[in-house]
Order: C-alpha cells, then sequence, then structure tokens
C-alpha cells in the first residue's frame, strides 16, 4: 500500500482514516479498517504502531493526531473523546477540508470557521453518524455530507466552541475576560464542571453525569455553560448567592461545599475571573462567623483545607487529616462554632508533597514508563536493577514505591553505553518468556545489560528503554552460559577456531560434531562440550586450514587430494559452491606427502 495522504495538524484521527480510505477507493472506513482486522476505538489508538505497520506507514505519521490521556491541547483529549456520534460542518465536507479535531470533543457543537452549528443526523438514513462508519464525505448509506441542512449556530455555542479548539474567533470576547484569549489544558474539565454542577445524578450525587452521546443532547448539557457566559459576571454571582443562602454553615467553604473545591482545583491564570467573581460575592453576602480564605483567589490563598488539598493531590482528605494529627507533615486545625474539627495545610506543603507523588510511583506507571511487560518488569525487579521502597523510607502520603528519577537515571545509564553492533538484534521488548523459556537465563540477561556487560545498539538510545536494541549472537551466547554451563555456542567455537559458523552448524547436523539440542526463541540451538570439541579435532582437520598451514588454496588441496584418492567429509552446498570440506586425520600423512 502506498502513501496517498499525509495527515494534517488540524485533522482528527477519525477523519484521517476516512480519508485514507477513500483515497484507497473504500466507500466506507469501516470496511477498510476491517480489511485489516481492526476498528476504530480505543484499542487501534493505544496499538498506534501496529496500525501504522498494518497500513505501511512510517513510524510516528500518526503520532501527532492521536488522541492521549495527556494531549498537548485539549480537543485530542481522549476523556472528552465522541464515542457515540461523529459531527461534521457540511460547509468544511464541501471545501473538502479535513475532519477538524474539535469535531471529537463531547462539549464542540459548532464550527468556529464558519459558524454553523455540526451536524450528526443523517437526513436520508435518520441514523447517527457514527465513529469509523461511513465515508469521508459521505454517510454508510452514501448521503453526500455537503448537502446536510446548514443551521446557524447560537453565538454562545460558537464562543464555547472556539474556546475548546483554541481558535481566537470574535465570539470569544463575551467570555470572562481571561478566557477571551487563552485556552487552558483542562478547559475540558472545567467546562463539564460548569454543565454538571446542577444536574443530579440517579444516586443524587452531583459531578457525575455521564457524557452527552450527541449534539442534540450536548447541547442540553452546556445550556448551564451557554448561559453562564451569554450573562457573564451575573450569572455566576448569581449561582455562589444561592450556594451561599443554601445552608446555615459557619464557614464560606462549608457552606458551598465540594462545588467550591471543585472550583479552587482550577487555579491558572485563565479561572482568574472566576476566583474574583466568587470573592467578590462572599465578600458582599456571607454573613458567617469564618470566611475561610473564600474571598480570595484560592492561588492566593497560603492555606487550603484538607478537603481541598487531597482534591490537588488526588486522594482522601481523611489521610491528610491523619497524617497532620500524626505530625507527618505539618499543619493545624481549628474548631467552628458547632464544635467542628477543621484540619488547614500550608500551600507549600501541598506543591512538596504533589512533587514526591509524581516522582514516586507505583509498578504499573514504572511499567508503562519503561514499556515493558508485567513479567520482564518482575525479573528486572528480582535481578535488583529496580529498588522498591519500603513505605517507611519514603516521604509522608506516597502511594508508590518506585523513584521515577532513579528509573530514569538506570535507563539513561544503560542508553549511554551504546556500542555499534554487526548482525542482527534483538529489542529489549522482544526479551521475554515467549522468546526464551528459561526465566533464570532471561534473568542473567537483564543482568548484564544492567552492569554492561550487554550494551545496546547505536541508533535504538533515542527511544524508550523498550526499545533498545542488542546483538542477538550475544544474547544467544549468554543464554547458553546459563543453560547448558561450560557449552559451547556455535559462535563461541567459531571465535575458537577461526571456522566459520555456517561449517560449524553444518558439521552439528551431521552428527560430525557431538553436541546438545535445545529451543530458543523458536529456533534449534546448539551447545558443544570441550570433550565434544577436541574429539572432533583429533579426528579432522578442516582443509581450508590445512591449505592455509601449506600456504596453498583449498582448491589446489582438493585437487591433489583427489589425484591420490582421498576423499572428504563433511562439505554442504552454499549457493553454487561447496564449503566445509573435512580432511580424516588418519589421511593426513597422506596428504601431506601428496602435496610436498
Amino acid at each position: 500500500m502506498s502513501i496517498l495522504v499525509q495527515p494534517d495538524q488540524s485533522e482528527s484521527l477519525e477523519g484521517y482514516l476516512r480519508r485514507f480510505a477513500e483515497a484507497e477507493m473504500w466507500p466506507d472506513v469501516s470496511d477498510f479498517l476491517g480489511s485489516f482486522g481492526l476498528r476504530y476505538g480505543r484499542p487501534l489508538i493505544e496499538d498506534a504502531l501496529e496500525v501504522e505497520g498494518l497500513l505501511e506507514l512510517p513510524k510516528g505519521t500518526l503520532g501527532d493526531i492521536l488522541p492521549s490521556a495527556t494531549p498537548s491541547i485539549p480537543t485530542r483529549n481522549w476523556r472528552f473523546e465522541r464515542h457515540h456520534s461523529a459531527p461534521i460542518c457540511p460547509d468544511c465536507i464541501s471545501e473538502g477540508r479535513p475532519h477538524h479535531h474539535s469535531w471529537r470533543h463531547s462539549f464542540v457543537t459548532a464550527c468556529s470557521e464558519h459558524s454553523l452549528r455540526l451536524a450528526d443526523e443523517c437526513p436520508m438514513c435518520g441514523e447517527n453518524f457514527m465513529p469509523g462508519r461511513g465515508g469521508y464525505d459521505t454517510c454508510h448509506c452514501g448521503c453526500p455530507l455537503d448537502r446536510l441542512p446548514r443551521n446557524k449556530a447560537l453565538e454562545a455555542e460558537v464562543a464555547l466552541s472556539a474556546l475548546i479548539s483554541g481558535d481566537m474567533h470574535p465570539s470569544r470576547s463575551m467570555l470572562p475576560p481571561a478566557l477571551a484569549f487563552r485556552t487552558p489544558e483542562d478547559i475540558g474539565e472545567f467546562v463539564y464542571f460548569l454543565a454538571s454542577a446542577e444536574v443530579e445524578t440517579e444516586t443524587g450525587k452531583q459531578g457525575k453525569t455521564p457524557l452527552p452521546k450527541n449534539l442534540a443532547e450536548a447541547t442540553l448539557f452546556l445550556e448551564p455553560v451557554f448561559s453562564t457566559f451569554c450573562d457573564w459576571p451575573t450569572k455566576f454571582e448569581c449561582a455562589v448567592s444561592a450556594r451561599l443562602s443554601n445552608s446555615g454553615a459557619p464557614t464560606a467553604p462549608m457552606r458551598l461545599g465540594k462545588w467550591y473545591q471543585r472550583l479552587n482545583s482550577f487555579d491558572g491564570q485563565a479561572y482568574t475571573d472566576f476566583h474574583a467573581t466568587l470573592g467578590k460575592v462572599v465578600q458582599r453576602e456571607f454573613d458567617g462567623a469564618y470566611a475561610g480564605g473564600a474571598g480570595a483567589p484560592s492561588d492566593m490563598r497560603n492555606w487550603v483545607s484538607a478537603a481541598e488539598a487531597a482534591k490537588i493531590l488526588h486522594i482522601r482528605a481523611d489521610r491528610l487529616v491523619d497524617a497532620v494529627a500524626k505530625q507527618r507533615i505539618p499543619g493545624k486545625k481549628y474548631a467552628s462554632g458547632f464544635g467542628h474539627r477543621h484540619t488547614m495545610i500550608h500551600r507549600d506543603t501541598v506543591a512538596e508533597i504533589a512533587q514526591d507523588r509524581q516522582r514516586f510511583i507505583d509498578k504499573t506507571t514504572a511499567r508503562e514508563v519503561l514499556g515493558i511487560s508485567r513479567k520482564q518488569y518482575d525479573l528486572l525487579a528480582e535481578a535488583g536493577l529496580i529498588a522498591r521502597f519500603i513505605p517507611e523510607t519514603l516521604p509522608p502520603l506516597m502511594d508508590g514505591q518506585y523513584d521515577s528519577v532513579a528509573i530514569k537515571r538506570f535507563v539513561d545509564d544503560i542508553s549511554s553505553t551504546a556500542v555499534e553492533v554487526d548482525g542482527a538484534t534483538v529489542s529489549l521488548k522482544e526479551l521475554n518468556l515467549r522468546f526464551i523459556t528459561d526465566a533464570a537465563a532471561l534473568k542473567e540477561v537483564f543482568c548484564r545489560i544492567s552492569d554492561g556487560g550487554l550494551r545496546p545498539t547505536m541508533g535504538s538510545t533515542d527511544r524508550c528503554f523498550a526499545g533498545l536494541r542488542f546483538s542477538s549472537k550475544e544474547i544467544d551466547a549468554i543464554i547458553a552460559d546459563v543453560r547448558h554451563g561450560s557449552g559451547l555456542t556455535i559462535q563461541k567455537v567459531a571465535q575458537l577456531t577461526g571456522w566459520k559458523d555456517q561449517c560449524v552448524a553444518q558439521w552439528c547436523k551431521q552428527g560430525l560434531i557431538q553436541h546438545e539440542e535445545f529451543p530458543h526463541a523458536g529456533k534449534v540451538g546448539r551447545s558443544i562440550s570441550h570433550e565434544a570439541l577436541c574429539i572432533f579435532q583429533m579426528e579432522y582437520v578442516p582443509v581450508s586450514t590445512l591449505a592455509g598451514q601449506l600456504d596453498t588454496s583449498a582448491r589446489h588441496l582438493m585437487v591433489k587430494l583427489s589425484d591420490i584418492g582421498i576423499e572428504t567429509m563433511g562439505a554442504f552446498q552454499d549457493g553454487t559452491a561447496w564449503r566445509g570440506h573435512l580432511l580424516k586425520l588418519s589421511d593426513l600423512a597422506s596428504a601431506l606427502k601428496a602435496v610436498t
């Protein structure tokens, strides 16, 4: 398959696959992907390298357009990827533009380029457009997408869609000033917070609303956001005021509840207008005994509650309360007028804990960083190559027991020893129990990598740890040493004697050299004892070796041997030539007489 299209920076992965399928003359992307045993979804995204291989794309072709859990732009956030619809802008399709990556975001309902509401329902078949189904410019039923009705979007829809997409559209002037010219990375989470704040789920909990499945649900779900932006800051002030008057709690944070904690978790410059407006309303209307710092932006307060700190650190608040009580971390306590005790923690302490929690990771994260399997990781750990800290030696409130800094240093140290290697190579990712079933041998390979006895190849060190490549010959030798003690590999015999690997292997196959066979990487490995090698050398001498000692050619020597009726053994055909001729030592005297 030849590459007919290159990904566009503005394009979604789903749209690119549609365009690719069209270029390959497939009317429906699902049929195109199905021909490779693929279907659009999370497995395809997570195995992008395999997909590139199947589609015969250069490695990295899809990298910039893949959805991700940690994307560089909000519209490529897998958390908000549309799984139940695939809306489009009819004008964009009519102009031959790629499917924009913003169309895949659950909260984008309009095309800011054309100020049109996106469309996700086919007027011909009545079904919703689905991800990975249909063509680039047609529904799966054949309806042309450029003929869909054009519906003008509301200004608030365009403004929100432009905000999430990062487009500098004039409609963004209606947004809170701090959002008019910047798009924070977590804008999707913030919009979700605003939209879900007033929605109660079946469990009665707020903020757990499922994402909308189609454009109609998205428009309904986003109405509180549209309302907040259209009437800024009045609508937001009313929301704060209503929450302050909703209970008789003695502190403003307690009255505002989890909504306040969630709002304070968004503490970038883009959200200063929301924090400032909150503070203004609290200062103006709060009638309790203690504002609790709610009258100032969260990033300007030195102390935060245990609940707020827990939100920042993604842990339970009771763990922080317990840590302060046991003096494992600094903090302070105070009692409200109703006898409730509250725990406060300094922001610097929270930042320090967050930094440590980012450094000390769990086993799963460590494996993901290294790009290796669970068993590979266990063998590395057993070999003492990855240190695990006991909880008592870790900083407080750590969940992980592996130092990511030490792991990175470990990888860098190995990469720095890279050398040029001739012959076949094996990647570290391939060094698993499918490659060699002997765990002890595999463990020894990892130990040799760690101590510098086995070095990676030049050119493989710019990738992840799993991508490091090593000499197949050296790995085979290590495995043979472990599995067969003092036995020699074919390669080692060749190295010691000067014979060719190919010749030694053929003599083994012919039974001229006694050896042991063992399975290795789906092939047959051979181990030759020192005794067996000595026996062979006492019985035979390679004609090429003898010719070199006599300062003549092997061909000339073979002619002389034939003239006097001496037959050789061990020969095999290599292309048009015959190699590996052996002379019995019992015939050596006759051979020397004939030559001399």
